[in-house]
Order: C-alpha cells, then structure tokens, then sequence
C-alpha cells in the first residue's frame, strides 16, 4: 500500500498529466468552465478516486430544495442533453460523495480506474477530455433557459 505522501504524489501526477494531455488537444485547463456556469448550485467537475474516473455536473446548495429545484430544471432538458451526450450520462438527484455530502449529479463514470494504475492513464485522460467536452457542450446549450426557467 502506498503512503499518504506518495498517494498525494501520483495525484499530482495525474492532474499535470492531465493539464498536458488537455494543452496537447488543443485545449488549457483554464478554459473549461467548471467553476463558471453561472448558476450557482452547478458546477462541471472532473474526479478520479476508487470508484473510478468521473465528469459530473453537480448540483449542490444548503437547501436541499433549492438542490432539488435545480436539479429538477436541469432534468427538464434531459433530452437536449441526452442528445449531446449519449445514454451514459448517469441522472442522480441524491449522489452521496462518500465522506463528504449529499449532492445532485449529472456524471459519466469510468469504472475501476486508478490513478494508481500509470499505464491507464492516457486512456483515463482520453476519457475525461472526450466527455467534459460532451457535457460542457450540453451544459452550454441549456444553460440559459435553466437559468431563466
């Protein structure tokens, strides 16, 4: 098993990895919107942990109704997304992030992926990079009748 110290490590591995892979296609880090949907209880996240890669919008705010209302306009467009995005993006109102919260997602999943397991990881950075650019594309296609709904 590894140490902290070296789980820490192949983490910030992955993530520069990633960060050089995204640049290679054409695309910085920083230009993904993420952080910036201008809904507040959204925001486009990428993940790697033990139950596997992830691209998820996810829908969080204190109140669980205001989660759920959002969540619930987002629903609304599924077909709009589903469109852009194909049948394997997961719709989950309550998605718990173990340790952690309570949440709405929107993801795709790649099951058993490891950052631990190096000679996966252009086919884990493939992944990420192909559906961000997918979900982001449909988030950006709803975004305004969301928000205006």
């Amino acid at each position: 098993m590894y140490t902290k110290e070296e789980k820490r490590e192949f983490r910030i591995q992955f993530w520069d990895g990633f960060k050089r892979y995204s640049k290679k296609q054409g695309r910085k880090m920083t230009s993904w919107v993420l952080k910036g949907t201008q809904i507040k209880e959204a925001q486009l996240k990428f993940d790697l942990n033990e139950d596997g890669a992830f691209v998820m919008l996810q829908i969080d705010s204190k109140s669980d109704s205001k989660r759920y209302s959002v969540y619930d306009k987002f629903l609304k467009y599924k077909p709009v997304v589903q469109d852009t995005c194909g049948e394997d993006l997961v719709w989950d109102k309550n998605y718990f992030i173990k340790g952690f919260k309570e949440v709405s997602a929107i993801y795709f999943q790649f099951h058993k992926a490891s950052v631990y397991n190096k000679e996966c990881w252009d086919e884990y950075y493939q992944f990420l990079f192909e559906k961000m650019t997918l979900l982001e594309e449909a988030y950006l296609d709803i975004k305004e009748v969301v928000q205006n709904d």
